[in-house]
């Protein structure tokens, strides 16, 4: 499968996800925009891409969404309201404007940045690195949804991962990274297990591991760097970085390769 049209910004990227998602976001009552991109950024200064499994949808991101579309009684969850969003952001298409200014709110602004977003900034202040202008944050599954289990089952139905990937592929070509950083386990266990990567070339021959829930397995696509490849791009993965599975040690060993990684 192929892109018909070339894409060769941001507003193109938008337009043709908004395409996409014709049939992956459909309208219903639970129905909610995707999470679209920055369409000013400098393409030439980003050299980083962290990918997330999907963009959130918290309670205050509800409120302020139905804020942006006039919905009554925006100040509580409404989440059966999705008929008059989508009906809405078809007429008014200045609304996505509007959603692109809130997520660049909950990415960089100091007093609406998300924790996520908090640790990212904090990460690559210790690589030496700055967020807001280096790195480029791509969701791998547009829709807004919280619900980790949903996400993934439908990551699953026929056609749609490869979808994603073509997508992921897509803006990976617009941004031509230096390095693609995977800090979500969930979405790296789907990857991995979908030969998202490329197997890794052995010095000696050995066995393929074939058991996908083997540990071992993921030591098929990781190299001696920490490194996993697709189609000449590089990826750093690793656990997500707050949170109490994710310990002090882990963060400094991390945080240490990587600078070792960017320096070499």
């Amino acid at each position: 499968m192929t892109v018909k049209t070339k894409i060769n910004s941001i507003s193109d990227f938008n337009t043709y996800l908004d395409k996409e998602y014709e049939y992956l976001n459909t309208k219903s009552e639970r129905w909610y925009p995707l999470m679209y991109y920055n369409e000013n950024i400098v393409l030439e200064d980003k050299n980083y891409i962290t990918m997330g499994i999907n963009p959130s949808l918290t309670d205050e991101a509800r409120t302020e969404i139905n804020k942006i579309f006039e919905i009554k009684d925006f100040d509580v969850k409404v989440d059966d309201k999705g008929e008059e969003r989508f009906n809405k952001f078809n007429s008014n298409r200045q609304i996505k404007n509007k959603l692109i200014e809130f997520q660049n709110k909950l990415k960089y602004d100091d007093e609406d940045q998300i924790e996520y977003f908090k640790t990212l900034e904090f990460f690559f202040k210790s690589v030496c690195k700055n967020f807001k202008k280096d790195v480029f944050h791509y969701d791998f599954y547009q829709k807004r949804n919280t619900v980790s289990e949903d996400i993934k089952k439908e990551i699953k139905i026929k056609g749609t991962y490869e979808k994603l990937c073509i997508h992921f592929d897509e803006i990976a070509k617009l941004i031509k990274p230096d390095y693609i950083f995977i800090f979500n386990a969930t979405l790296f266990k789907i990857l991995i297990k979908r030969d998202f990567f490329e197997r890794k070339d052995r010095v000696k021959p050995q066995p393929v591991i074939t058991d996908k829930d083997d540990f071992q397995y993921y030591n098929e696509f990781i190299d001696d760097n920490g490194v996993c490849k697709r189609n000449g791009m590089k990826f750093i993965v690793g656990n997500q970085l707050s949170g109490g599975a994710t310990s002090r040690v882990y963060r400094a060993n991390l945080i240490a390769n990587v600078r070792r990684l960017l320096n070499s």
